[in-house]
This record gives C-alpha cells, structure tokens and sequence, in this order.
C-alpha cells in the first residue's frame, strides 16, 4: 500500500500561530500509525507506540491530532487514498466516469495490505467503536456523498429503477465488496477486482450487460 501523505485537512495545518508544521513529521507519524495498526491491531498502536515509531514525543503527536480514533482514521483514509473523487465532475458522461470510478477502485482495493487494512478496521468495532464511527463521520461519509450523486444522475436519466435508494445501492456494493476481500478465500489482481465491480454493477442494474466489460471474467473473481 502506498505511503501515507497528508491530505489536505485541517489536521495539516498549523495550530495557530508558531512554527509551521512539518510535512515530513506528519508523514511519519501517518506512516508509523498505519504500520502499527495493520501489523498489531487497535491494541498494538497506542500513542506512545506511534510516536516511539516515528521518532517524536507524544506530545507531537497529540498537538495534531486529537485522539488515537483520529489519527488512525487519518492514516487508514489517506493510504486508501481517494478514488471516488473519479465520480465527481460532468455528469454528461455517465459511463466514461463508472468505468473511471472503477478502475481507480480496483487498483486501491487490491493494493498491498489493503485487505489486512480492512480487516483490522472491521475487527477493531467490538473492542473500539469510536475508530469506525471515526472513520464513517469524517472519510466515508463524503466517500459515499460523491457515489451517491453518481447513482442520483443514472437514476435521472432512467438507468436505474425511479424507486431507487442511493444508500441501499451503496450499501450493496460496498457489501459486496467487502465480502469478496475478506470472507471468499484467495488474492485478487486488479483486473479481476474490476471485472467483479462491473458484474455487482449490472446486477444492481446500472451498466450494460452488452458491454465487454460485464462480460469479463477473471479467475478467482466469482
């Protein structure tokens, strides 16, 4: 999975007045949360674990980030990095911004340790629920805003049912998806991943299943 870089949010920008951030700080402290989360778990990553990790005082890390929920939430949504920024722009284009969406998709979806990501992430809800609540709030909230106006315009223009709901749809992919990573057994190449949220996307009715990229198949991707 590529390296975390600080996104542009008000956890990288200074606090007042003072010496300016540093960048390169923040990196490394999103990188040692990251690493520390996927390799040990909610427990394994406290702040005093991350900040020894990266190589600054607690007290650097918790003058940029409020909580330990918000500095893993942090490090989780930029390493996944954005890829549903792809369903934003004309909505002219319905089809050329799916198959975008898509393919941006299939790539962070089958990026190294992702799938361990994820499953962290889930496992961590009994024993720390503030980290996904965290996570849904601040990153997958504005994630699904940008979908959801995807499927708002493909419903407009009579591709999908008039009765429709948005977030049930998004609820279904998402579900989906989450089920082909971390319950079916095995490793998927990014183009098996694509070729599986084409056939999740003609099921709930929205791409064509005439098209080459319904119809693909990859092994494994089933």
């Amino acid at each position: 999975m590529p390296k975390p870089k600080v996104a542009n949010s008000d956890h990288s920008k200074a606090n007042g007045p003072g010496r300016p951030r540093s960048p390169e700080t923040d990196q490394a402290i999103l990188r040692a949360a990251l690493k520390l989360f996927i390799e040990h778990g909610i427990d394994g990553a406290s702040i005093e674990q991350i900040a020894e990790s990266a190589g600054v005082a607690r007290t650097t890390v918790y003058r940029r980030w409020s909580s330990k929920e918000a500095l893993l939430a942090q490090a989780i949504a930029v390493a996944r990095g954005a890829p549903e920024k792809r369903a934003t722009g004309n909505r002219g284009a319905l089809r050329s911004l799916g198959r975008q969406l898509v393919d941006a998709l299939a790539a962070a979806l089958t990026a190294p340790d992702y799938r361990n990501l994820m499953a962290r992430l889930a496992g961590s809800v009994p024993g720390c629920p503030e980290l996904m609540s965290t996570y849904w709030i601040n990153y997958m909230v504005p994630r699904r805003a940008a979908v959801r106006g995807l499927l708002e315009s493909a419903r407009a223009e009579g591709l999908l049912r008039a009765d429709s709901d948005p977030e049930i749809l998004l609820d279904l992919i998402g579900g989906a998806i989450m089920y082909h990573l971390l319950i079916r057994p095995g490793k998927r190449t990014t183009q098996e991943m694509r070729a599986y949220l084409f056939r999740v996307l003609r099921e709930i009715g929205l791409s064509d299943p005439s098209s080459a990229d319904t119809r693909a198949r990859g092994n494994g991707s089933s």
